[in-house]
């Protein structure tokens, strides 16, 4: 007697989809609209869009200056303010540009921690690996008041994770050393913007120049403003003539108590004599 032919289906190997949602091995009573399909570690592409950032500088552990090589405001001889602000704005981004990023310019008085007014916001388009410049003329009122100005930049753009350099400014003041002295002082405003009592501690970074700050410390009540003065003093061996100045800066930073950044200054001197 012919015995029935068995048929013996292999299973499908381990890890083998079926086409089954829920990945079970048994077949769903209908098609499923959905498969079972994890894909790991795949890149995703942003775009990174960049300024010279104190901020980020402070956090590597360098030296910061508010003399930013993004942010041109002044022209020398006399330090003066040009007409019109030059931003430079750069993606770091090798693959993905980026579109519909808005960049805000704020306008400050001279000093550490005064208050910021936006001025204007203005969307563009910067392409990967790419750099755009852009301007932003000075009002008549700011032109022919204090040629010392801080110039902040801010942008914005949903798709950037890295903001830390998204923010950037230029707040300096600049002489040469044949008009200010060799031994001199300048006088920086410092405010204490919030609604709260703070101190701030002002600090020197290290340079070759002969620097101090007074006072080094100072609590503000809310709103409070200060002057603070920053004590120059030109080493002899730093001597420079008017075909071939030395240039140097000096710049002064204000930390809350917990080292939270309220702002800075950077003196620049070109020594002349």
């Amino acid at each position: 007697m012919e015995h029935p032919t068995t048929t013996t289906v292999a299973a499908p190997p381990r890890g083998w989809i079926t086409g089954l949602c829920n990945c079970s091995g048994r077949r769903a009573p209908r098609r499923p609209r959905c498969s079972c399909l994890s894909i790991d570690n795949v890149p995703v592409h942003t775009p990174d869009l960049a300024i010279y950032s104190q901020e980020e500088v402070l956090a590597g552990g360098g030296t910061p200056s508010w003399d930013s090589p993004d942010i041109i405001t002044n022209d020398w001889g006399p330090f003066r303010l040009k007409p019109e602000a030059t931003v430079k704005i750069r993606n770091l981004s090798p693959d993905t540009p980026a579109i519909n990023a808005l960049v805000n310019y704020y306008v400050a008085p001279f000093g550490i921690g005064t208050r910021r007014q936006l001025a204007v916001s203005r969307k563009v388009n910067v392409p990967a690996a790419a750099e755009i410049t852009l301007t932003f003329p000075l009002d008549q009122a700011t032109l022919k008041g204090d040629p010392r100005v801080g110039v902040f930049i801010e942008i914005e753009h949903p798709k950037d994770d890295n903001v830390l350099n998204n923010r950037g400014g230029q707040v300096h003041d600049g002489a040469y050393t044949s008009e200010a002295g060799r031994k001199h002082s300048i006088q920086i405003p410092v405010l204490n913007d919030s609604n709260f009592t703070r101190e701030i501690k002002l600090g020197v970074f290290p340079t070759d120049v002969l620097a101090t700050v007074t006072p080094s410390t100072h609590v503000f009540a809310p709103h409070e403003q200060i002057v603070a003065t920053l004590h120059l003093e030109v080493p002899g061996f730093l001597s420079g003539t008017p075909a071939s100045p030395i240039e140097r800066g000096v710049t002064v930073a204000g930390r809350l108590a917990g080292g939270e950044l309220v702002g800075g200054v950077t003196r620049l001197l070109r020594i002349d004599n």
